[in-house]
């Protein structure tokens, strides 16, 4: 079964339904058929509230009417009906001498025993079988007996001729059915259908096409997932292609510089007048290169932490500031740097924690002039962690303010244009956000960590 179609199973098992309704009825038909008539014979009309007149000569009544029209308008088909009194007579003469004088007989046994106000019975003689019910009632204050009766051949002809009518037109139904089932098979599995090749051709790297299902059932929210997918992979696609050129970029200019250095030093020329200066831009070069290498190697491996579960334990977020502070403040020591921490601890990676506050406090440095504040803190809720950083800067322009979270956009005094894509990687593991803004005549940075979300 693992192996056939949707649209096969999903037709099979609409036949199957249709299959069995159609035995199930199949089976009690005839029950309800035979019921049918027992409810009919049962509940025949009484007799008019007023008896026949006694004749003057004899107590037995006229004879009534001959039995009613065929049930069903069928002719060889009838519910019979006859009137038995208590010596035997049966109203109309007829019907007495229609039936043997054993089943009358019989009739008016049980109609004597017959405690209830209505009974069926069964007449078997030899070739004569018949269903009968006897219905007690009064006249004069005397008992007389309705009797209401079928042949059991006519009742078997009618049961056979009425199935094998409904055997023919309950199967031309079922074969509609068949064929409609596997109508709205094809109708459901032909989205899944489109999106299988759609997925197919998104596995080969050929994702420009958007896929277009237009329904607002379950499918249809598929069809939506699976073009949200399609949208997220060709923005990542090209923001791969993006950072492919960057880095190629970026990589190109310090290897062309050491290369062109050593070039010139093993030619016995110093670009720089000396020998110790052109080593020393070598060295630089090298320097700013491996630092690079080692940002765009540290993106890979958020990108890694953020599917995995990590180990996390308890940080103090204040330490950790204070010394980070203590280690790069005084690389710009014109800088007054101004704390205000308050005693926070959190569950994290010390190590993932400690690169985001060090690459806020590089990119705050590197724009300051005379003043960087630092604040740490809980919200007014206390439900998440805020950590500030401020500088007296020039201003950013409002236009790139969110564009400097992506991969090496750089601002004006920027290295590589990492870092801040990093710090935005790793508030996003911790369920948080992060903030640029323009404000007090400098710039601010905000991070804030929701405490209930930290995994």
């Amino acid at each position: 079964m693992k192996k056939i179609s949707l649209t096969v199973k999903m037709w099979l098992a609409l036949s199957l339904v249709s299959l069995l309704v159609y035995v199930i009825v199949i089976l009690i038909m005839p029950f309800l058929v035979r019921n049918f008539f027992t409810i009919n014979m049962m509940g025949l009309q009484a007799p008019p509230e007023k008896p026949p007149e006694k004749n003057a000569r004899r107590e037995t009544p006229p004879p009534a009417s001959p039995p009613g029209p065929p049930v069903l308008g069928r002719p060889e088909f009838r519910i019979r009906d006859f009137i038995v009194l208590e010596d035997g007579t049966t109203i109309p003469a007829e019907a007495g001498q229609m039936f043997s004088s054993s089943f009358i007989r019989e009739i008016l046994q049980n109609a004597v025993a017959q405690k209830a106000s209505a009974r069926l019975y069964e007449y078997n003689r030899g070739q004569e079988n018949i269903r009968y019910v006897i219905r007690k009632e009064q006249a004069y204050g005397r008992p007389l007996y309705r009797v209401a009766l079928i042949r059991k051949s006519e009742e078997d002809r009618f049961i056979k001729s009425l199935l094998l009518n409904f055997l023919v037109f309950t199967g031309i139904a079922l074969i509609i059915s068949w064929f409609a089932s596997l109508f709205i098979a094809r109708y459901l599995t032909r989205p899944l259908i489109q999106m299988e090749r759609h997925v197919k051709r998104i596995a080969n790297r050929n994702w420009h096409e958007p896929l277009d299902v237009k329904r607002g059932d379950e499918i249809g929210r598929l069809a939506r997932s699976i073009e949200v997918m399609r949208r997220q992979l060709v923005r990542q696609d090209e923001m791969q292609q993006s950072m492919l050129q960057n880095i190629s970029h970026e990589l190109k200019t310090p290897v062309m510089v050491i290369r062109s250095y050593a070039q010139a030093i093993q030619d016995g020329v110093y670009p720089r007048g000396d020998l110790a200066g052109s080593i020393r831009v070598i060295d630089e070069e090298g320097a700013r290169l491996e630092k690079l290498v080692k940002q765009l190697l540290y993106l890979t491996r958020l990108d890694y932490l953020a599917t995995r579960e990590r180990v996390q334990k308890e940080v103090k977020l204040n330490t950790l500031v204070e010394n980070i502070v203590q280690r790069l403040c005084p690389q710009r020591p014109e800088i007054s740097c101004q704390l205000d921490l308050q005693p926070v601890s959190i569950w994290g990676d010390e190590e993932v924690l400690r690169v985001m506050v060090e690459n806020l406090l590089e990119n705050h440095l590197r724009y300051a002039v005379s003043r960087l504040e630092i604040d740490l803190g809980l919200d007014n809720e206390k439900k998440g962690v805020i950590l500030r950083f401020w500088n007296d800067g020039s201003r950013i322009e409002p236009h790139i303010l969110d564009q400097l979270f992506q991969p090496f956009h750089k601002g004006r005094e920027g290295k590589f244009g990492l870092g801040l894509t990093i710090v935005q990687r790793i508030v996003k593991m911790y369920r948080g956000e992060i903030n640029l803004k323009n404000e007090r005549g400098g710039v601010s940075s905000t991070v804030i960590i929701p405490l209930g979300n930290i995994n």
